[in-house]
């Protein structure tokens, strides 16, 4: 029997999901007999927005290609697992349990490379400055790498009530915080209010605990009362601290408290008023998120409040990447996100210890390849053609980028110092027969505005090639390689109504620690991350990286880095690209993304507050706080040049937006309209429908359960949630 042929055009999250589910031994432990797997892979790495490459030399060294070097981790941006990214994290469990380890390379689990963290800090602007305020955000001890059962909508209002509990108490302790022994006599009688009101909410909380209960009018009437009394509670709390003259620093972090509060009470009457169980989350997919915030009665302040506006604010809602404008993040997406953050598994967070690409992309390829899966690098896919019946596809067309010596399989992870394996940030050139005229002209093979041309072409032909195909492109990519299936695809509409928005990253190593620069003394691996007063509003404490670069083995221990922070947010664009034979282009977007990221640390003392030390711009960071090498004379801005900073703004790098009313738009993996070919990429219908690590990697499952019935969706965590089965 001939086995069946899978092509699949990506190896972003995605494709390697894809990969991964079409091989898994659980689901098809005969796979080898039914088909063949290969991916297709522009340039010299996998990982799409989540690729890594370590900034080094490569060198042949006993049959192995080590880097030398700092090795520092460069990145697209910030990236993490939310404690809602179950299919991910069981995923990178699996590979961890399977990956086998070469000779000297640490062995990876989930307790060693995740680091788990409930912390965010968040900025909001009142009274005239830039406050700072700390949250905690929901988590639990349960696993969510493991089996347990993931909760549902049952059990809302149980842990509605407890966050509710939880936030009224921490508002009681900052309203007896004031200064001295006694407290003001205006937040006396609401603070004995608020303790009677609390016992009450732990009452309910139990009751609730104890009989579960899809949300209902009828059946959480008393809890809604009591939830909604807590919001008056805190709010009454927050007038008295005005009244009282309380410190600045209380008032937001009450102020901050009834954000909180407000959120969590909203989403708990939105659920029951909008009747979510009977309707499914979809039916406020058309409602922009602050709309429907509104309408269920948030407060003015709660909804511009850093709490309330961080979910869109991370996922890059903003109509053409413009943080001017107010976001446009559909209420269903939204709901999604804060539903399946109070009702998840685990801590609240998990970052990569060794950054995205080592600690994730890396042991995912490794064990799609231990397990037969092709991967061919350097084959960029440039046309996806119909077949002559009109309804599969016929032939894809490649570009060649380079070819290996010898035509030798292409080997991408160099070793690093501590006998870990890792991504390099530029193709091992040795390893290519092009390699020097690549290295010398400082090509990127991975930019679709490359002066570079092919070394050859080939074209795969349906029947004889392939049999099938799994289309694991970001949509961005869809118009340009496959635009005669976008013509007469039936989710032609979504290509243009969701588009795709460039985003700007960088990467900040300092010689000051983050205590020093102001970040507060956190517990365990709790780290500081957290919006920004102006773009690229997203930022993150990243020090614990540097433990994983080799900068003591370069400059030694005194001269290395103290500290690494990531910057990460939309870019603004607006109109068509550029041509890709303007090969200046990615030029010109990268001094535009060292623009705004200088301009950031102009503002940085809004969210490091001991980082300008300079009493003529007590505002900006000091920029002699930014690492350089040892006898640099680099002085001001000049030291920004020793920092990493990109434009992601190639078709494959643009991240999806999830506005009101589009849903609808979205297809299943199996709707691609043709009859050979499985959809897959975050833009595609997942049941998260938001732009993520998590709904790439569902994607991938989807589209192998597509091809083969596996797995099946009730095993895809959250495909479900909150709809209509």
């Amino acid at each position: 029997m001939n086995r069946r042929r899978i092509v699949i055009l990506g190896g972003g999250p995605a494709g390697l999901s894809a990969a991964l589910s079409l091989t898994d031994p659980s689901l098809h432990p005969n796979w080898r007999d039914e088909y063949e797997v290969t991916v297709l892979q522009m340039g010299w790495r996998v990982g799409g927005k989540g690729a890594t490459g370590r900034r080094g030399v490569t060198r042949s060294v006993d049959g192995e290609w080590v880097l030398e070097g700092d090795a520092r981790v460069q990145e697209h941006g910030i990236h993490l697992f939310g404690n809602m990214y179950v299919n991910s994290l069981r995923t990178l469990n699996t590979c961890f349990s399977e990956l086998q380890p070469s000779d000297g390379e640490p062995v990876m689990t989930v307790d060693t490379e995740l680091l788990p963290s409930n912390y965010i800090q968040l900025a909001d602007y009142f009274g005239g400055r830039w406050h700072l305020t700390p949250q905690h955000l929901p988590h639990n001890d349960l696993e969510p790498w493991g089996d347990a059962e993931y909760p549902s909508l049952d059990i809302l209002f149980r842990e509605l009530l407890r966050l509710a509990g939880e936030l009224l108490a921490e508002a009681l302790g900052y309203a007896g915080d004031g200064p001295g022994t006694e407290r003001a006599s205006s937040t006396d009688d609401v603070a004995h209010e608020g303790h009677t009101h609390l016992a009450a909410l732990h009452a309910v909380h139990a009751h609730h605990a104890a009989h579960p209960h899809a949300p209902d009018p009828d059946h959480h009437r008393e809890a809604l009362h009591h939830l909604e009394h807590a919001v008056a509670v805190v709010h009454r709390l927050l007038h008295a601290a005005h009244l009282d003259e309380k410190p600045s620093e209380h008032i937001a972090l009450l102020r901050s408290v009834l954000c909180q509060l407000e959120l969590y009470v909203t989403v708990g009457k939105g659920v029951v008023a909008d009747n979510i169980v009977v309707n499914g989350i979809d039916s406020v997919d058309g409602e922009n998120f602050m709309d429907w915030c509104r309408r269920h009665g948030m407060s003015e302040m709660a909804v511009n409040s850093s709490p309330v506006q961080m979910p869109a604010e991370m996922c890059f809602q903003f109509p053409q990447g413009d943080t001017a404008q107010e976001p446009r993040f559909s209420a269903s997406g939204f709901l999604w996100f804060v539903l399946r953050q109070v009702l998840a598994c685990g801590q609240a967070t998990y970052w990569f210890h060794r950054g995205t690409g080592d600690t994730v992309v890396a042991p995912f390829y490794r064990v799609a390849m231990q397990r037969g899966v092709e991967f061919r690098f350097f084959h960029k896919v440039t046309n996806v053609a119909l077949g002559d019946d009109g309804r599969s596809v016929g032939a894809i067309d490649i570009d060649i980028q380079a070819t290996t010596v010898g035509g030798a399989p292409y080997a991408p992870l160099v070793r690093l110092a501590d006998g870990s394996w890792a991504w390099p940030d530029a193709p091992i050139y040795d390893q290519l027969v092009q390699g020097d005229a690549l290295r010398d002209q400082h090509i990127d093979l991975e930019s679709w505005w490359t002066p570079w041309q092919p070394v050859g072409r080939t074209t795969l032909v349906a029947g004889v090639d392939f049999d099938e195909v799994v289309m694991a492109l970001p949509l961005p990519c869809l118009p340009l390689v496959a635009p005669e299936l976008v013509a007469v695809a039936p989710w032609a509409p979504a290509v243009d109504a969701f588009g795709g928005l460039a985003t700007v990253a960088a990467q900040i190593w300092t010689n000051r620690t983050g205590t020093e620069l102001g970040f507060p003394t956190l517990r365990g691996t709790d780290r500081v991350v957290g919006g920004a007063a102006v773009p690229p509003l997203g930022f993150s404490d990243m020090t614990d990286v540097l433990t994983t670069e080799q900068w003591a083995q370069v400059y030694g221990a005194d001269s290395s880095p103290e500290a690494l922070i990531y910057l990460c947010g939309p870019l603004q664009h607006v109109g068509p690209w550029p041509p890709f034979d303007q090969h200046e282009t990615p030029h010109l977007a990268d001094e535009r993304a060292k623009a705004t990221v200088v301009q950031w640390l102009r503002t940085a003392t809004s969210v490091m507050p001991a980082a300008g030390t300079l009493a003529t711009t007590p505002q900006s960071f000091d920029f002699a706080a930014l690492w350089a090498p040892p006898g640099v004379s680099a002085m001001g801005e000049e030291r920004f040049e020793f920092q990493y900073w990109r434009a992601n703004i190639d078709p494959n790098e643009r991240y999806v937006p999830s506005p009101p009313g589009l849903v609808g738009l979205r297809p299943r993996a199996w709707e691609s309209g043709f009859d050979n070919l499985a959809l897959a990429s975050d833009w595609i219908f997942t049941g998260l429908n938001i732009g993520s690590f998590e709904a790439a990697v569902m994607s991938g499952m989807l589209a192998a359960h597509a091809l083969t019935g596996a797995p099946a969706l009730h095993d895809i965590a959250g495909y479900y949630f909150g709809r209509r089965m």
